[in-house]
């Protein structure tokens, strides 16, 4: 029999990303991720044996890059792809139902006016929320420093403008729920400023707090210890985790020889962990923030840019990217998860 071979994509997608995005498409588990070739969009390929899974194609302006952020609204009927794209005037939002290939709806423009002799705002984060009658909502960040709340639909004012937010652009949303079952956004800005609103009233919940000495570029919200954290990851170089109810830091702060590029949250043997794309693929205690095992590098671009999780079987595998190569990794032992081809089943 072969030897497994390192999982990577089978075909060259011919990108920079800023993101991979864990899913589960006709039942399996998949990993998808902006591309440029052979078509302008988004590839899905399959977490266990790294096959080409689905092409979901765009158009010709698509552009991908690090500034492509995706979500997945996986609370309606069918899984929906909510991805930010810089092209346009005033950015893009780009929606793709993951079952039938298709725009779950027409892309949504930024409608913003101009402010008086200032400079077009323009959309500069997104995340998909929905709230108790079921109906689906985009939450906007702005270059302004406003979050909008618009139908997910039509694009339409759907609800208050989360107030308070000051002037910094937005960088990075997130939506999640509090102890109390309320519907919480939290917001980071261009001044390294967190905030968070009560989702339902647009009300800021307490005082904004300064979590990082530059931008806030990646947010994410996570259950670890019974609890609801959140784990922010800046320009300068560092992640540090947030308890949202009294805006407070915990664990020590994770420092890295360059920007956070990835972030995401998982579980794995019963330990929350952190995983972070900087220079290396970095694993932490997502309580503690102490470090877990030794740091991963080897990309053929000498940077890990993206980084997600998904559970595959009994397992949970972290994937981590540079512009080309994808690559599997135990998430419990940080040990490269060789891929088995199907025709690795069989003696050749």
């Amino acid at each position: 029999m072969r030897p497994a071979t390192p999982f990577t994509a089978w075909h060259n997608p011919l990108l920079g990303t800023g993101q991979l995005l864990g899913a589960e498409l006709g039942g399996r588990p998949a990993v998808i991720r902006p591309v440029l070739a052979p078509v302008r969009g988004f590839a899905a390929y399959d977490a266990e044996d790294g096959s080409l899974v689905r092409e979901f194609a765009l158009d010709a302006g698509f552009t991908g890059g690090p500034q492509c952020r995706m979500h997945l609204d996986a609370g309606g009927e069918r899984p929906v792809l909510v991805a930010l794209e810089s092209r346009g005037l005033r950015g893009t939002v780009v929606q793709v139902d993951l079952v039938t290939g298709e725009r779950a709806c027409p892309d949504t423009w930024g409608k913003r006016r101009k402010p008086w002799g200032r400079r077009w705002p323009r959309m500069s984060a997104v995340v998909p929320h929905r709230g108790e009658d079921g109906r689906r909502t985009l939450l906007l960040g702005w270059s302004d420093g406003r979050v909008d709340r618009v139908d997910a639909v039509t694009g339409e004012a759907a609800g208050p403008r989360m107030r308070g937010t000051g002037r910094a652009q937005v960088w990075s949303l997130a939506a999640f729920t509090a102890a109390d079952g309320a519907a919480r956004l939290a917001g980071a800005d261009a001044d390294g400023l967190l905030r968070i609103w009560d989702v339902a009233t647009g009300r800021r919940v307490g005082d904004p707090v300064k979590a990082h000495n530059g931008p806030v570029s990646r947010l994410v919200p996570y259950r670890a210890d019974g609890r609801m954290l959140l784990a922010t990851g800046g320009t300068d170089h560092s992640v540090r985790i947030w308890d949202p109810e009294s805006r407070t830091p915990l664990g020590r702060t994770m420092v890295h020889p360059e920007n956070t590029l990835g972030l995401c949250a998982y579980r794995a043997d019963g330990r929350p962990v952190l995983a972070v794309a900087s220079n290396r693929l970095h694993r932490y205690d997502a309580l503690t923030g102490q470090p877990v095992g030794e740091p991963v590098d080897g990309w053929e671009e000498d940077a890990c840019l993206a980084v997600c999780a998904v559970r595959v079987g009994d397992r949970v595998a972290l994937f981590g990217a540079d512009e080309i190569e994808l690559r599997r990794f135990d998430g419990a032992t940080g040990e490269e998860w060789p891929a088995e081809r199907p025709w690795q089943q069989r003696d050749l």
